[in-house]
């Protein structure tokens, strides 16, 4: 049962019987169940002893030949099924099996960080702009 995904990619805070996956963490999930009648696979994947299930929506990604064992990275919104248990909308279901996972968090990493300090860079020179039309 997930709570969000951030753009790990697939990564973010899926739901446990213990808590959360933490967010902002790249995970790549294994297939466990798809059924298409429904348009809803669910990803499990372990983490720091526990096991975590995550429910995807899959019918903006269809058709989608699914495999069941495989690893797929997700991204999509986060919506709430009834009950009240956050589901994915898939906008992008990949088949990760064979990826360099190494060196997929590290471009990851890097990107964030990228992003940082460019929000940092463009929050000083909207405060230098400001200083010089106050003088």
């Amino acid at each position: 049962m997930p709570r969000s995904l951030s753009l790990s990619l697939s990564g973010g805070d899926a739901r446990s019987s213990r808590g959360f996956l933490p967010a902002g963490s790249l995970s790549i999930q294994r297939l466990t169940t798809y059924d298409a009648r429904i348009s809803e696979a669910i990803l499990s994947v372990h983490h720091s002893s526990t096991d975590y299930q995550l429910r995807v929506r899959t019918s903006l990604v269809e058709p989608f030949e699914a495999r069941i064992g495989s690893e797929y990275m997700v991204l999509g919104e986060i919506e709430t099924s009834a009950g009240n248990i956050p589901v994915i909308q898939a906008r992008l279901l990949m088949d990760a099996d064979g990826v360099n996972l190494p060196l997929l968090e590290r471009a990851v990493q890097e990107q964030r960080k990228y992003f940082q300090q460019r929000a940092a860079r463009g929050a000083l020179e909207t405060g230098v702009e400001t200083n010089k039309r106050d003088v």
